[in-house]
Protein backbone atom coordinates (compact mmCIF):
# COMPACT_ATOMS: atom_id res chain seq x y z
CA UNK A 1 0.00 0.00 0.00
CA UNK A 2 2.79 2.76 1.11
CA UNK A 3 4.54 1.69 -1.86
CA UNK A 4 1.50 2.69 -4.28
CA UNK A 5 0.93 5.78 -2.50
CA UNK A 6 4.69 7.14 -3.12
CA UNK A 7 3.83 5.91 -7.12
CA UNK A 8 0.70 7.94 -6.98
CA UNK A 9 2.59 10.78 -5.52
CA UNK A 10 5.20 10.56 -7.76
CA UNK A 11 3.02 10.62 -10.53
CA UNK A 12 1.60 13.75 -9.76
CA UNK A 13 4.54 15.60 -8.63
CA UNK A 14 5.55 14.61 -12.40
CA UNK A 15 2.42 16.23 -13.55
CA UNK A 16 2.73 19.19 -11.41
CA UNK A 17 6.52 19.84 -12.75
CA UNK A 18 4.60 19.37 -16.16
CA UNK A 19 2.25 22.36 -15.58
CA UNK A 20 5.54 24.38 -14.24
CA UNK A 21 7.98 24.14 -17.18
CA UNK A 22 4.34 24.59 -19.10
CA UNK A 23 3.98 28.18 -17.00
CA UNK A 24 7.76 28.90 -17.26
CA UNK A 25 7.26 29.22 -21.12
CA UNK A 26 4.08 31.44 -20.20
CA UNK A 27 1.14 29.32 -19.71
CA UNK A 28 -0.89 30.86 -17.43
CA UNK A 29 -3.71 27.80 -17.48
CA UNK A 30 -1.00 25.47 -16.51
CA UNK A 31 -0.32 28.26 -13.81
CA UNK A 32 -3.45 28.80 -13.04
CA UNK A 33 -4.29 24.75 -13.03
CA UNK A 34 -0.96 24.45 -10.55
CA UNK A 35 -2.42 26.95 -8.31
CA UNK A 36 -5.71 25.79 -8.07
CA UNK A 37 -4.62 22.24 -7.32
CA UNK A 38 -2.56 23.48 -4.24
CA UNK A 39 -4.57 26.38 -2.87
CA UNK A 40 -6.92 24.05 -0.73
CA UNK A 41 -3.92 22.32 0.19
CA UNK A 42 -1.83 25.44 1.56
CA UNK A 43 -4.55 26.80 3.15
CA UNK A 44 -5.63 24.14 5.28
CA UNK A 45 -1.86 24.06 6.15
CA UNK A 46 -1.57 27.35 7.31
CA UNK A 47 -4.39 26.89 9.36
CA UNK A 48 -2.15 24.88 11.31
CA UNK A 49 0.37 27.56 11.99
CA UNK A 50 -2.03 30.72 12.61
CA UNK A 51 -5.61 30.85 12.85
CA UNK A 52 -6.09 34.32 10.65
CA UNK A 53 -7.78 33.19 7.74
CA UNK A 54 -6.99 36.48 5.98
CA UNK A 55 -3.51 36.36 6.70
CA UNK A 56 -3.23 32.59 5.23
CA UNK A 57 -5.08 33.48 1.89
CA UNK A 58 -2.94 36.60 1.39
CA UNK A 59 -0.08 34.66 2.42
CA UNK A 60 -0.64 31.90 -0.47
CA UNK A 61 -1.57 34.70 -3.12
CA UNK A 62 1.40 37.19 -2.63
CA UNK A 63 3.55 33.51 -3.03
CA UNK A 64 1.45 32.59 -6.49
CA UNK A 65 2.09 36.07 -7.55
CA UNK A 66 5.94 35.77 -6.75
CA UNK A 67 6.43 32.77 -8.47
CA UNK A 68 4.81 33.69 -11.33
CA UNK A 69 6.38 36.93 -11.75
CA UNK A 70 9.95 35.66 -10.79
CA UNK A 71 9.22 31.89 -12.75
CA UNK A 72 12.17 32.29 -14.66
CA UNK A 73 14.99 32.89 -12.23
CA UNK A 74 13.50 30.75 -9.44
CA UNK A 75 16.10 27.87 -8.30
CA UNK A 76 15.13 24.04 -10.00
CA UNK A 77 12.29 22.62 -7.70
CA UNK A 78 12.56 18.52 -6.92
CA UNK A 79 9.23 18.01 -6.00
CA UNK A 80 6.71 20.77 -6.38
CA UNK A 81 4.01 20.52 -3.65
CA UNK A 82 6.71 20.09 -0.63
CA UNK A 83 8.58 23.30 -2.39
CA UNK A 84 5.44 25.18 -2.35
CA UNK A 85 4.42 23.94 1.26
CA UNK A 86 7.61 24.74 2.37
CA UNK A 87 7.68 28.56 1.32
CA UNK A 88 3.98 29.19 2.44
CA UNK A 89 5.16 27.97 5.76
CA UNK A 90 8.30 30.16 5.97
CA UNK A 91 6.21 33.56 3.94
CA UNK A 92 3.22 32.81 6.98
CA UNK A 93 6.04 32.77 9.67
CA UNK A 94 7.89 35.41 8.49
CA UNK A 95 4.83 37.83 8.58
CA UNK A 96 3.67 36.53 11.74
CA UNK A 97 7.13 37.91 13.32
CA UNK A 98 6.79 40.97 11.08
CA UNK A 99 3.38 41.73 13.20
CA UNK A 100 5.02 40.90 16.04
CA UNK A 101 2.50 38.25 16.70
CA UNK A 102 3.45 35.60 19.15
CA UNK A 103 4.11 32.24 17.17
CA UNK A 104 5.51 30.07 19.67
CA UNK A 105 6.13 25.92 18.90
CA UNK A 106 6.57 23.34 21.55
CA UNK A 107 10.07 22.12 22.22
CA UNK A 108 10.49 18.10 23.18
CA UNK A 109 13.76 16.01 24.04
CA UNK A 110 14.58 14.12 21.73
CA UNK A 111 15.53 11.66 23.99
CA UNK A 112 11.51 10.42 24.40
CA UNK A 113 11.80 6.25 23.71
CA UNK A 114 8.05 5.75 23.00
CA UNK A 115 7.45 2.54 21.18
CA UNK A 116 3.73 2.22 20.04
CA UNK A 117 4.52 5.02 17.34
CA UNK A 118 3.02 2.09 14.55
CA UNK A 119 0.12 0.84 16.69
CA UNK A 120 -1.27 4.05 17.56
CA UNK A 121 -0.45 5.28 13.74
CA UNK A 122 -2.84 2.98 12.01
CA UNK A 123 -5.13 3.17 14.85
CA UNK A 124 -5.69 6.88 13.90
CA UNK A 125 -5.83 5.91 10.28
CA UNK A 126 -8.89 3.48 11.05
CA UNK A 127 -10.40 6.65 13.27
CA UNK A 128 -10.40 8.64 10.00
CA UNK A 129 -11.92 6.07 7.54
CA UNK A 130 -14.90 6.90 10.28
CA UNK A 131 -16.76 10.07 8.56
CA UNK A 132 -19.10 10.73 11.66
CA UNK A 133 -16.30 10.99 13.93
CA UNK A 134 -14.16 13.16 11.74
CA UNK A 135 -15.13 16.26 13.17
CA UNK A 136 -14.82 14.74 16.89
CA UNK A 137 -10.87 13.90 15.57
CA UNK A 138 -10.74 17.71 14.17
CA UNK A 139 -11.61 19.18 17.55
CA UNK A 140 -9.21 17.42 19.24
CA UNK A 141 -6.23 18.05 17.37
CA UNK A 142 -7.02 21.53 17.40
CA UNK A 143 -5.72 21.52 21.59
CA UNK A 144 -2.63 19.88 20.06
CA UNK A 145 0.51 22.30 20.00
CA UNK A 146 1.14 24.05 16.85
CA UNK A 147 3.97 21.74 15.57
CA UNK A 148 2.01 18.68 16.46
CA UNK A 149 -0.61 19.38 14.37
CA UNK A 150 1.53 20.39 11.63
CA UNK A 151 3.23 17.30 11.42
CA UNK A 152 -0.24 15.16 11.73
CA UNK A 153 -1.83 17.41 8.83
CA UNK A 154 1.09 16.77 6.47
CA UNK A 155 1.69 12.87 7.39
CA UNK A 156 -1.89 11.71 7.75
CA UNK A 157 -3.76 14.13 5.88
CA UNK A 158 -1.11 15.18 2.64
CA UNK A 159 0.63 11.40 3.05
CA UNK A 160 4.48 13.62 3.62
CA UNK A 161 6.92 11.44 4.53
CA UNK A 162 9.18 11.99 7.34
CA UNK A 163 12.07 13.00 5.63
CA UNK A 164 9.99 15.61 3.44
CA UNK A 165 7.72 16.94 6.67
CA UNK A 166 11.34 17.68 8.23
CA UNK A 167 12.82 19.56 5.81
CA UNK A 168 9.59 21.38 5.10
CA UNK A 169 9.94 22.26 9.28
CA UNK A 170 13.35 22.97 8.85
CA UNK A 171 13.97 20.26 11.98
CA UNK A 172 15.30 16.43 11.68
CA UNK A 173 14.10 13.28 11.34
CA UNK A 174 13.89 11.89 15.09
CA UNK A 175 12.26 15.70 15.83
CA UNK A 176 8.93 14.55 13.35
CA UNK A 177 8.65 11.34 15.06
CA UNK A 178 8.64 13.07 18.17
CA UNK A 179 6.03 15.28 17.27
CA UNK A 180 3.86 12.94 16.30
CA UNK A 181 4.38 10.15 18.57
CA UNK A 182 3.73 13.05 21.44
CA UNK A 183 0.56 13.84 19.30
CA UNK A 184 -0.46 10.43 18.56
CA UNK A 185 -0.25 9.52 22.49
CA UNK A 186 -1.98 12.74 23.52
CA UNK A 187 -5.14 12.31 20.94
CA UNK A 188 -5.18 8.22 23.00
CA UNK A 189 -5.10 10.04 26.48
CA UNK A 190 -8.32 12.15 25.15
CA UNK A 191 -10.19 8.88 24.61
CA UNK A 192 -9.59 7.48 27.18
CA UNK A 193 -12.86 5.22 27.26
CA UNK A 194 -13.72 4.97 23.45
CA UNK A 195 -10.42 4.71 22.49
CA UNK A 196 -10.68 0.76 21.45
CA UNK A 197 -14.35 1.26 20.70
CA UNK A 198 -13.31 3.36 18.30
CA UNK A 199 -10.43 2.46 16.81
Amino acid sequence: MENKQLETLSKSNDFYLELWNQAKLGSREAYAQLCESHYRILFNYGLNITKDRELVKDVIQDLFLYLWEKRNIVGEINVMTIYLVRATRNNLISQLRKNQWNVLYDNFDDEDNLTDEETIENSLIEYERYSQNEQRMRKAIELLPKRQREVLFLKFYQGVSHSDIANIMNINNQSVSNHLQKALITLRALFPNHWKKMF
